[in-house]
């Protein structure tokens, strides 16, 4: 559905048809190397090899983790995909090969695994060893927030404020930011509070303009411009 016309109740009204389906979301904890990887909550092809990768990882053997959990990468194990592009994207236990690692993520992402679909974004994002691509940066937020990750969820909004990668489109980025504070980002939430207060106002009624002058109210601060939140794995 496209519109032609800006209207300050269309915004809201998108949000609140986005914050309406948060519940289906699920709060997701922030991310790290460490806390992503573990033993995942996807099915495992072998789960007594995946926590033995596990366990090489903890102890620092990253090449021997890599060793392990390649073939379970390659037969279609989730989160072994996951581990993988990790350790190919920071070069641990194994050159450093960011396309390599960006292919494991996008099939782990494609596969319903929100980490992986994140870290896909921000490498075409930052341009991460790869081509800066921000409209796939865009589409791999969009799954990653379909997921339910508030974090995912207020950067969707930020590039659809600003026009990166996708068409500038406000009322879109009002409700990804209030999906996101919903999910409890409180980064989304501030910026719905800089956000909301400069919307057009309602048409003043008659009394009013024929009073003239109107309700002494203060005039908003200027939003400024969002930034991306860089919190998680994508950023070590």
């Amino acid at each position: 559905m496209t519109f032609s016309l800006w209207s300050p109740f269309l915004g809201l009204a998108c949000a609140a048809a986005l914050m309406g389906a948060a519940a289906e979301c699920r709060a997701a904890t922030p991310l790290t190397v460490s806390s992503a990887i573990e033993a995942g909550k996807v099915p495992q092809t072998d789960p007594r090899k995946f926590a033995e990768g596990l366990d090489r990882y903890k102890a620092g053997d990253y090449a021997a983790a890599f060793q392990i959990w390649l073939p379970l990468a390659q037969n279609g194990d989730i989160s072994a995909m996951r581990n993988v592009g990790h350790l190919l994207r920071r070069g641990l236990g194994t050159k450093r090969d960011p396309e390599r690692a960006l292919y494991f993520y996008e099939r782990a992402g494609s596969a319903g695994q929100s980490g992986s679909a994140l870290n896909a974004a921000f490498m075409y994002l930052n341009g991460d060893g790869i081509p800066k691509k921000p409209e796939s940066a865009a589409f791999w937020f969009f799954v990653a927030a379909r997921l339910g990750l508030p974090q995912a969820q207020y950067n969707l909004g930020v590039l659809y404020e600003t026009g990166t990668g996708v068409e500038k489109f406000l009322p879109v980025a009002l409700g990804w930011y209030g999906l996101a504070a919903q999910g409890g980002n409180t980064i989304a939430l501030e910026r719905l509070k800089r956000l909301v207060p400069t919307l057009p106002a309602p048409p003043a009624p008659a009394s009013v303009t024929k009073e003239g002058g109107g309700p002494n109210l203060p005039p908003p601060a200027p939003p400024g411009t969002p930034e991306i939140e860089r919190t998680g794995i994508e950023s070590r």
